[in-house]
């Protein structure tokens, strides 16, 4: 018996319990399942197909948690397998560079040779890896890594050294802490030298390449060709040209497709406002989320948002109100992307917020806006201030002194109604007539949303902007009630992602990033009396 047939076995255990130790994350699992079957078949005296235990992992995976399906992580780490047992081969065939011989009598030159083949099959690995999941990291994040093809070659080894140091320390910590000691702290420093890898890699110009997203259709033609090179012969490889063309096709054919006359898009940036309008080459900011402490909404929502749609000027830029999940997100995106004309709400220009988003958009026509303003034309559309009104001093708040848009594109309608509560809407009641779609005001909270204001709009479509599991419990669910109530069609962005509006002047048409679920109509909620402060008073 040769050892490994035991110790091949023997090791099974102790991948399932690090697969445990680190908290049963799916991708772990497929690893796990994976080296299990591998492992097994060592014992066995067979050899391990890389399709079949990638099948077994996949079926395994469904039928512990079907959920799993719609990771984003797992079908990122499905496909790089994927590339690794089907692409990787035929890269490295394709390289001009022949394998080390073993029956070198030279030692060094041996080793050269040896130390050669492992970098260009590393290269290989994530050249597939890569290839393999373009489409979905291009729809997902709008962007491909250049840098990762050479700093997996450095970074690799230092991976497989920090597993081990972390797994070692773990498992010296639960025996003897004061041994674990020096093994977790070598894992800590390892960890930083990953760290500052990466970083440099990354600070690297084209480290990483925009690349929008494929679609369906391109996907299948960019799969297809990369299937056929990667496992055709003779002609059958020459089909591999359709995975260029396809890459080539979903950089083109954006910008050859026709632009509708109007299009909003209400962005899904957590607790908080952000509203991206376009007509005929025009465009227009309306806040960018912002979340005090934490991620920046303009750098990890907004400008990706703006860059993959090719905006890279504003006509307008408007910060509704000085709170911070409507402001601090235009700070960082005005820095990058200037804007002709900032709109702010009258009275609003000295506070600290509303200077940050202006010393932002340097070189911007700063304008205080209220009821009466010029109006703005925007391409084919019409941005019509409603809000605040001039008496607004006599408003309690910074909510009900919002900027208030109506956006007139020919029959259709849509108001802008930013955080307003119960006070500022029945400051606007004169101003105000039916609407196609509502900006929900305050993210449906109890204090808004009252009963005049939906008699007076009767809007056909809501979208409340508001965060998944927000600690604020918007939309307040009596509120919802009171929309669908009146057979409004109601869009959130915590669950539909980001919703886009596209009008012809004459209707509209809503899509959103996820799959929308409309339910039925709830019974009305009656929209009381304001009894308690906003929560964004105690921000």
């Amino acid at each position: 018996w040769e050892a490994r047939r035991v110790a091949a076995p023997a090791a099974v255990p102790f991948v399932w319990a690090y697969v445990l130790f680190t908290g049963n994350q799916a991708p772990a699992v497929r690893s796990a399942v994976m080296a299990t079957a591998v492992l097994l078949g060592l014992g066995l005296w067979r050899r391990a197909d890389g399709l079949n235990g990638l099948s077994l992992a996949a079926l395994v995976l469904v039928a512990w948690t079907p959920s799993s399906v719609v990771d984003l992580s797992l079908r990122l780490s499905f496909l790089a397998v994927l590339g690794l047992v089907l692409l990787s081969p035929a890269l490295r065939e394709a390289l001009p560079l022949d394998p080390p011989d073993p029956s070198e009598p030279r030692r060094l030159k041996r080793w050269a040779a040896q130390g050669r083949e492992t970098v260009a099959q590393t290269l290989c690995a994530s050249a597939a890896a890569t290839l393999v999941g373009l489409p979905v990291v291009a729809a997902a994040f709008g962007r491909v890594s250049l840098a990762g093809l050479i700093s997996n070659i450095v970074a690799l080894p230092l991976c497989g050294v920090l597993t081990g140091l972390a797994a070692g320390g773990a498992a010296l910590f639960v025996v003897a802490p004061v041994v674990a000691t020096p093994v977790l702290w070598a894992g800590a420093w390892a960890s930083e030298l990953l760290l500052a890898i990466t970083r440099g890699f990354a600070s690297v110009p084209f480290a990483a390449v925009e690349v929008p997203g494929f679609g369906p259709v391109l996907a299948f033609v960019y799969a297809v060709g990369l299937g056929c090179w990667a496992l055709g012969s003779g002609r059958w490889r020459h089909a591999g040209v359709l995975a260029p063309l396809a890459v080539v096709g979903a950089v083109l054919l954006p910008g050859l497709a026709p632009e509708p006359a109007l299009r909003i898009t209400f962005l899904s940036v957590g607790q908080g406002d952000a509203v991206v309008l376009r007509s005929r080459g025009h465009h227009a900011l309306v806040d960018a989320g912002g979340v005090p402490d934490g991620a920046d909404t303009g750098e990890r929502f907004v400008l990706p948002f703006l860059k993959a749609e090719g905006v890279s000027h504003l006509d307008l830029a408007v910060l509704s109100h000085p709170h911070p999940d409507h402001a601090l997100g235009l700070v960082s995106t005005l820095s990058q992307v200037p804007t002709e004309r900032l709109w702010l709400s009258a009275g609003t220009t000295d506070g600290p917020l509303s200077r940050r988003v202006m010393a932002a958009a340097a070189g911007a026509r700063v304008e205080e806006v209220q009821v009466g303003h010029a109006p703005l034309a925007l391409g084919e559309a019409t941005l019509e201030v409603l809000g605040p009104p001039v008496d607004r001093e006599l408003l309690e708040g910074a909510n009900d002194r919002s900027v208030v848009l109506r956006v007139r594109h020919g029959d259709v309608t849509v108001l802008l109604a930013g955080d307003i509560e119960e006070d500022g809407e029945a400051a606007l009641a004169q101003s105000l007539g039916p609407v196609t779609v509502l900006k929900v005001p305050h993210h449906g909270s109890r204090t808004s949303s009252t009963s005049p204001l939906l008699e007076r709009t009767r809007p056909r479509h809501a979208v409340f902007c508001v965060g998944r599991r927000n600690r604020f419990g918007f939309p307040h669910p009596e509120v919802e009630a009171r929309y669908r109530a009146l057979g409004t069609a109601c869009w959130r962005t915590d669950r539909d992602g980001a919703v886009t509006l596209e009008s012809d002047g004459t209707d509209v048409r809503l899509v959103s990033f996820l799959p929308h679920d409309e339910v039925a109509p709830l019974p009305v909620a009656a929209s009381g009396n304001k009894t308690h402060r906003s929560a964004d008073d105690f921000r």
